[in-house]
C-alpha cells in the first residue's frame, strides 16, 4: 500500500507541475495568423525565458523561400545592433582585466593616432558606449554597415578624422554604431585575434553560444544553417535579396547567432543566477547600469548596450536591431527573471510590428496574464498592416516602372561615366556598362542605374526600396552620392 500511495503522490506532482507550467500555444497561434495575414513567408523565431530558464522555442516560416526549407532551432540569423550588448559585456570583461578603464580617453586608447579636428583627451570609452560623445564620422559608420570597403590602414584614418557632430553636442544622446566601431577598432589594435576573438573569448564561450559567431564568413565556408534575407519591399517578399552579410559589413555591430544562444546569454545576466553566473558578479551589476537617461517617451535610459524600457508595463533592458533582410529585439525583465528573444530573416514594418505585439503577449503570459483579448487587438492591427503593406508594394511597383519608362541614358554619358570614382573615407564607385545597360557597385551595394530627371542626374535602389540620387558633372569625372564626391581615377 506503502508503494501504491507513493506512485498516486508522483503522479499528482507531476500532473501539477504541468498544470502550472505556462501554455504558450496561443503565441504560437498568434504568429501563425500574423504572418499569414501579411503574406510573409520568410522565418520568424521566439525564444522565451521564465524563471531564468529557457521555456518555450518557436519557428515558423522559411529560412529559403525558393527552396522550401523551414527555420529550426538550428537557424543562425543575423542579430544586428543587438550585439552592442555583447560588445558592452566585451568591454567591461576588458576593463575587469585590466586592458582598459570606462574613463579612457581616446588619446589614451589611439595613443599613435593624429587626431586632426578633435581634442582626444575630452571622450572617453563611457562617452563613446553610451552615445553621448557628440562625434561624427558617416563614412566610418556607412563603410562597416554597408560597403565594407575598409582595411587596417583605413580603419586608423578614420579614427584620425573624427569630427565633433555639427547638430550634437557631446553628452547629449545620439545614437549610432559609431562608438562600438571605435571600440573594435581598438579591439583589432589591442587584443589578439581583435574585437571578433575578443566577444568570443570575453562572452560567446563562456556562455556557451557555440552556435554564435562574428566571423560569418568562415560559418558559411563551414556550412552554418543561415536563412537567406527577404523584405517585403523586393520581389513581394518572395524573393531573396542580395544583401548578405560578410566580415567586412559585420563590424563590430553584428553577430549572427542561434535564438536560443542568445536567450542563454539573458540567463546568466538574470539575477535568479546571480550565483551561477559565468561573467563576473560586478560586470552583471554594471552591464544594467544606465548611463545616460531621459533618452525619449519609450526608453528610460541607455547603458552598456541596453536600453531600458517597459514592455506590458514590466521594467524591461531592450536592444533591437535591423537591416535589410533581418529584424530582431532581445529583452528581458531582472525584476521577474524573464526574457524575450525574437528575430526574423525579413526586414521592414511586418517584422518589426511582430517584435512589437510577439514581446508584449509574451511578457503577459510569463507573468500569468490573461491574453486573449490582447491577440485579438494585435491581430486587427496586422490587418490595417495588411493593407499598408500591399498599398506600399503597389507604389514601389509603380516607382519602378516610372523609372523604367525614362529615356535611356544615352550611349555617350555611359561610355563617359563607365570607370572606377574614389572617395578617400567613403571607397570606390565601379560603374559598368552591360548589354547598354548601367550598373554601379560600391562595396557590397549594387544597383542598376536609372535615369533621372535630367541628363546629370541618375537614380539608384541601392537598397531595397531606397532610392538615391547620383549627380554627375559637366564632364562626367565626378559623381556625388550622399553628399560625397567620388573623383574618377
Amino acid at each position: 500500500m506503502a508503494i501504491k500511495s507513493l506512485i498516486y503522490t508522483l503522479i499528482i506532482i507531476i500532473i501539477s507541475m504541468k498544470a502550472l507550467a505556462t501554455d504558450f500555444s496561443e503565441l504560437d497561434d498568434y504568429i501563425a495568423k500574423a504572418k499569414s495575414i501579411t503574406q510573409s513567408v520568410s522565418g520568424t523565431s521566439v525564444v522565451l525565458i521564465q524563471n531564468g530558464k529557457i521555456a518555450h522555442e518557436l519557428h515558423h516560416g522559411m529560412a529559403d523561400v525558393e527552396n522550401q526549407i523551414p527555420v529550426d532551432k538550428n537557424s543562425v540569423y543575423y542579430f544586428a545592433s543587438t550585439t552592442k550588448a555583447i560588445m558592452g559585456l566585451a568591454v567591461l570583461q576588458a576593463e575587469q582585466k585590466g586592458l582598459l578603464k570606462r574613463s579612457s580617453t581616446l588619446n589614451q586608447l589611439f595613443p599613435n593616432s593624429n587626431f586632426r579636428y578633435i581634442d582626444a583627451s575630452k571622450y572617453t570609452v563611457r562617452d563613446l558606449l553610451s552615445h553621448t560623445s557628440g562625434l561624427s564620422h558617416e563614412a566610418m559608420t556607412w563603410t562597416f554597415s554597408y560597403t565594407g570597403n575598409h582595411d587596417r590602414a583605413q580603419r586608423l584614418d578614420f579614427v584620425s578624422s573624427l569630427k565633433p557632430a555639427l547638430k550634437i553636442n557631446k553628452g547629449d544622446f545620439d545614437y549610432s554604431n559609431l562608438g562600438y566601431n571605435l571600440m573594435a577598432i581598438w579591439f583589432d589594435e589591442n587584443y589578439k585575434g581583435g574585437w571578433t576573438n575578443a566577444i568570443r573569448e570575453f562572452v560567446l564561450a563562456p556562455a556557451s553560444m557555440m552556435n554564435s559567431t562574428a566571423n560569418i564568413d568562415q560559418a558559411r565556408r563551414d556550412g552554418w544553417p543561415i536563412p537567406k534575407p527577404y523584405s517585403y519591399k523586393f520581389q513581394d517578399g518572395q524573393k531573396e535579396i542580395y544583401m548578405n552579410k560578410n566580415n567586412d559589413t559585420l563590424y563590430s555591430v553584428g553577430i549572427f547567432a542561434r535564438p536560443n544562444d542568445w536567450a542563454k546569454l539573458i540567463t546568466y545576466l538574470l539575477p535568479i543566477n546571480a550565483e551561477n553566473t559565468v561573467f563576473p558578479k560586478s560586470v552583471v551589476n554594471d552591464s544594467r547600469e544606465i548611463l545616460v537617461d531621459s533618452i525619449d517617451s519609450y526608453f528610460s535610459g541607455y547603458g552598456w548596450g541596453w536600453m531600458h524600457s517597459k514592455i506590458a508595463n514590466e521594467q524591461v533592458l531592450i536592444h533591437t536591431g535591423g537591416f535589410d533582410g533581418s529584424s530582431v529585439q532581445v529583452s528581458y525583465s531582472p525584476e521577474k527573471n524573464i526574457g524575450v528573444v525574437i528575430v526574423h530573416n525579413e526586414s521592414g514594418l511586418i517584422a518589426n510590428e511582430l517584435n512589437g505585439s510577439v514581446s508584449e503577449i509574451a511578457y503577459k503570459m510569463l507573468t500569468g496574464h490573461a491574453t486573449e483579448e490582447l491577440v485579438g487587438l494585435h491581430l486587427e492591427e496586422m490587418k490595417e498592416n495588411a493593407i499598408f503593406i500591399e498599398k506600399a508594394q503597389a507604389k514601389l511597383a509603380d516607382e519602378r516602372e516610372k523609372l523604367l519608362k525614362r529615356p535611356n541614358i544615352s550611349a555617350q554619358i555611359q561610355e563617359s561615366l563607365e570607370g572606377t570614382y574614389k572617395h578617400a573615407y567613403a571607397g570606390n564607385i565601379v560603374v559598368n556598362v552591360k548589354n547598354k545597360e548601367l550598373f554601379m557597385s560600391w562595396g557590397d551595394l549594387q544597383s542598376r542605374v536609372y535615369p533621372g530627371e535630367n541628363p546629370r542626374e541618375l537614380v539608384l535602389e541601392l537598397r531595397p526600396g531606397k532610392f538615391f540620387d547620383l549627380k554627375l558633372n559637366k564632364d562626367a569625372s565626378v559623381l556625388s552620392l550622399k553628399g560625397w564626391e567620388f573623383y574618377k581615377e
